[in-house]
């Protein structure tokens, strides 16, 4: 998340764009900090604590206002050499041909067919693209090889074919096609704790694609430093008694009969190891050379573990021999040499059910690798941790490992660009930007009290600022309200936590009026955790509740969390406070409440109560939302369910789409609208319906929006025309069936998820780490094409290299200039309502968000409920039995999605 912090513990929120999970090789070339509640508490080239320049650890950033301004970014050109202009490139056509038995198919691994590739072609590896199916392309032609035909080819084309393959030759693996990792000591890091099956993995990313400056194209190849949690290179059967302890939350002894019988015979942990073993990759040696009777590495990839041994009936097998014998006895007869193999412990199956092909686990061992699944979210952040670096170091370790692949300290790879007649300019690309002016942010003011109170202006200092005499623009009235503690404690300390909750909300604007319904969990109750929570929710729900706070334990789960969500929103709004956080345990011991943190925590009580926390003082905003009520700023998300990690899930798995749209022209509050999509659909094919649910909450006006200012996220370029003809359209669509004039529409993706990292240039690193909040590059470093598009940093990040924001204008009715769309976006970044600070993206898209998070909260514990379905278990789910399911799931989500979200009150999502 970027600056909002944690919905669970109230904290102020702190750094870039970090959204955890979205990524399964961490972050690269700036993250910031992935925590909610932790301040940066100084450090190197940082102001240390609260004060200074920077505000703490590595956040500090350049001290410019507004005007221009030169970066440095993480582009590199391509340019292709004169001699490459009259070099034709053969293009060969190759087939692979495995022996197999009459009537059976034999296919080959991609690592087998490029081992053959490297024997036929000594001496010219460097000089072979190769796309791991049937193209080869090489700077001259092969004999021995049939061709399929010579051509002179561009080389533009081919260019991050080839910049991929130079990678490769100096020995990185790639995976997802962009991310390189070398199998060396010095790039793997340990991790703290106990987890003995995973490691931090440095390496790399790198995308080629041609970008504009100034009217003027070049290709650029963009890089970035990444690092993933990596499996070690141990024994299968430790990492399977790893995995399996962890998931069955006991011992697991794989070296006994006894542990390997339990193993097996417990279907549930069975199930759910194997979704973490499904696709590992595995080394051998037990198969000999025949030549030199050495034995030879083989790669297999893991397709289940099963639940019988080596020596079981089940595992029997026919020889062609007619022999009919046990995978143990063929091993023993086959490979002498591998003995020692338990007869106990399972196998597994490295093919498909039809056609398996079996091996004991005791011989075979696991290749580094991002892990694919078992992943705690303590694993995750110490990735990102390990990541947060200051520009300088990010930007000097990024030269030095450019300097060790493609410069001259590098081996194959400069070879490989020079064939292919490629340089590539190590230098990093300088651009010019400006720094936009951030607008003044608009509270009430603390003295003199009343309703009558008048208003206080607030201009951010370097992305934030503060409720130092100030309180929110609307408050709100609680009449009913009540205290919830997971956390075992006295009832005076939850008294005196309340009389302060009362207390700092009366600061703010939030009167939190009579004495609050107090309730906690106990170990003397028989009834569960949740069932003594869920009697308590209706208890309160019986006297009027307006307001739930919920003190969590620290070691509650994300699925209890997840419940309390589904069990209070439907009933009243609900805020969660960590009851390990600092700031609670210092109220737990009778000290003065930080202000910071519930400032943050009534920010968020106050707009779940229907309240404003801020509006915005900026010349913008009143030209393009107005005061008449005309104007909707709606933003749209789309959420998928598959971890990234996973294998892809089916087409016809659900997503959520959330929507949100602002009531008011305040932007303080916001309508939301959510439905169930299949996956298979690029676009929001039932947007029509949801945003006649956004103007349901628009009851103050009965006109339709004259204007309309849509926000689209998660979605990518080759989509855009999809988004215009079918999202754009159906919305125009409504209001022709209706009679009415269409909207004037300013439409626009917004993209976080890019490659492109700025920093400041080395002159002025002394000065700052990041550049600063409002950071505009509108006519440097330009995706081509025929969408204008811009980056935009838009927040501080207090740890770590801020991460710009790429937008697109799709379509704009009133041919706005692009700074002035920058401008407008860059002010929607400052009415974030959970915290005091810009975030990296429009306010309305954050919120669509959270919306999306929730929802997929409300779907995950309502079809367990009442289906008993798991809904990351879909992602596995094949075949047409599997799609039925889930279609059939989808439906029922959909339905019971929405008549969720009917029942729950605007912004109670935040």
């Amino acid at each position: 998340m970027n600056g909002g912090g944690r919905g669970r513990d109230g904290s102020r929120g702190r750094g870039g764009d970090s959204r955890a999970g979205s990524n399964p090789y961490g972050r690269g070339f700036g993250s910031g900090d992935h925590r909610g509640g932790n301040r940066g508490g100084g450090g190197p080239f940082g102001g240390g604590g609260r004060g200074g320049m920077g505000g703490g650890g590595f956040g500090s950033v350049l001290p410019v206002l507004r005007g221009p301004l030169k970066c440095l970014s993480n582009h590199c050109e391509l340019v292709v050499s004169n001699r490459r202009q009259a070099v034709a490139v053969w293009k060969h056509f190759v087939d692979f041909k495995a022996r197999a038995e009459p009537g059976k198919k034999r296919m080959l691994s991609y690592e087998a067919r490029r081992e053959i590739l490297d024997e036929f072609l000594d001496g010219l590896r460097a000089l072979i693209l190769y796309d791991g199916d049937h193209l080869l392309v090489c700077m001259k032609k092969l004999e021995y090889i049939e061709m399929l035909r010579g051509v002179s080819l561009s080389i533009h084309p081919q260019q991050s074919l080839i910049m991929n393959h130079a990678a490769v030759m100096e020995g990185y693996q790639m995976f997802h096609g962009v991310n390189f990792f070398k199998d060396m000591p010095e790039n793997f890091v340990p991790l703290r704790g106990p987890n003995k099956a995973f490691q931090i993995w440095d390496g790399f990313s790198q995308a080629v694609a041609p970008y504009q400056t100034a009217g003027t194209m070049s290709w650029n190849a963009v890089f970035n430093l990444r690092a993933c949690t990596s499996t070690k290179a141990i024994p299968l059967v430790k990492y399977i008694e790893i995995q399996a302890s962890a998931i069955a939350k006991r011992m697991v002894d794989l070296s006994t009969e006894k542990g390997c019988r339990a193993l097996m015979a417990d279907a549930e942990v069975m199930r759910r190891l194997n979704r973490r073993l499904r696709g590992t990759k595995l080394e051998s040696f037990h198969i000999l050379n025949r030549d030199t009777q050495q034995p030879e590495k083989r790669v297999y990839k893991l397709k289940e573990l099963m639940t019988f041994s080596a020596s079981s009936e089940e595992s029997r097998f026919d020889l062609q021999d007619g022999r009919r014998v046990t995978v143990l006895q063929h091993f023993k007869e086959t490979y002498p040499h591998a003995s020692g193999i338990p007869p106990f412990q399972p196998l597994i199956n490295t093919r498909s059910k039809d056609r398996p092909a079996y091996l004991p686990v005791s011989i075979v061992t696991l290749k580094h690798q991002p892990a694919r699944e078992g992943v705690t979210e303590e694993d995750r952040a110490q990735v990102a941790e390990h990541m947060i670096m200051p520009p300088r170091n990010r930007v000097a370790k990024t030269e030095q490992l450019l300097s060790l692949v493609f410069g001259p300290q590098g081996h194959s790879a400069p070879k490989v660009l020079d064939a292919f007649g490629v340089i590539l300019q190590l230098e990093a690309k300088t651009a010019q930007g400006r720094v936009l002016e951030s607008p003044l942010i608009k509270y009430r003011e603390v003295p003199g009290g009343g309703p009558g109170r008048s208003s206080k202006t607030v201009r951010p200092a370097q992305g934030d600022w503060n409720l130092r005499d100030a309180a929110f623009c609307r408050g709100t009235v609680c009449k009913v309200w009540a205290l919830y503690s997971f956390v075992e404690t006295s009832q005076n300390v939850i008294e005196n936590l309340a009389r302060v909750l009362k207390t700092q909300g009366a600061k703010y604007g939030v009167n939190l009026t009579t004495k609050p319904g107090l309730g906690a969990y106990t170990r003397n109750d028989r009834r569960p955790m949740l069932d003594q929570f869920a009697a308590f929710v209706a208890l309160a729900k019986t006297k009027g509740c307006e307001l739930l706070f919920v003190i969590l334990n620290e070691r509650v789960s994300l699925d209890i969390y997840q419940i309390v969500k589904s069990c209070t929103d439907v009933n009243f709004p609900s805020q969660c406070l960590n009851g390990r956080h600092k700031c609670i345990d210092a109220i737990f011991r009778g000290d003065n409440p930080n202000p910071q943190y519930f400032a943050n925590v009534m920010s968020k009580v106050n707009m779940k109560l229907q309240g404003v926390n801020q509006t915005l003082e900026a010349d913008i905003i009143k030209q393009e939302i107005g005061t008449d009520k005309s104007t909707l700023v709606l933003a749209v998300e789309t959420s998928f369910f598959a971890n990234p990690t996973k294998t892809s899930p089916p087409p016809t798995a659900p997503i959520v789409c959330a929507c949100t749209g602002n009531m008011d022209d305040d932007l303080g509050a916001f309508g939301h609208a959510v439905c169930v999509e299949s996956r298979k659909h690029p676009i929001v094919t039932d947007i029509g319906s949801m945003f006649k649910t956004i103007l349901s909450y628009r009851k103050t006006t009965k006109n339709w929006p004259a204007r309309i200012i849509y926000l689209r996220s998660a979605t990518t370029e080759a989509h855009f025309p999809l988004v215009l003809a079918g999202e754009i359209r159906a919305i125009e669509e409504l209001y022709v069936r209706e009679n009415r004039s269409k909207p004037r529409i300013l439409a626009v993706a917004v993209q976080r998820r890019q490659q492109t990292r700025l920093f400041p240039t080395k002159e002025m690193q002394a000065q700052g780490n990041n550049l600063p909040p409002g950071f505009l590059l509108a006519n440097s470093l330009q995706h081509p094409g025929h969408f204008r598009n811009f980056l935009l940093i838009s927040h501080k990040a207090l740890q770590g290299t801020a991460r710009p924001t790429r937008y697109y204008i799709l379509r704009d009715d009133a041919n706005r200039d692009m700074e002035k769309v920058a401008q407008l976006m860059y002010s929607l970044c400052h009415v974030y309502g959970r915290c005091q600070r810009a975030v990296s993206i429009p306010a309305p898209l954050y919120y669509a968000e959270l919306l999306a998070a929730r929802a997929q909260s409300y779907m995950k514990v309502g079809m367990r409920r009442e289906r008993n379905i798991d809904i990351d278990d879909l992602s596995h789910l094949s075949g047409e039995a599997g799609e039925k399911m889930l279609t059939e799931t989808r439906h029922f989500a959909d339905e019971y999605l929405r008549s969720t979200a009917a029942k729950v009150t605007p912004m109670v999502f935040c």
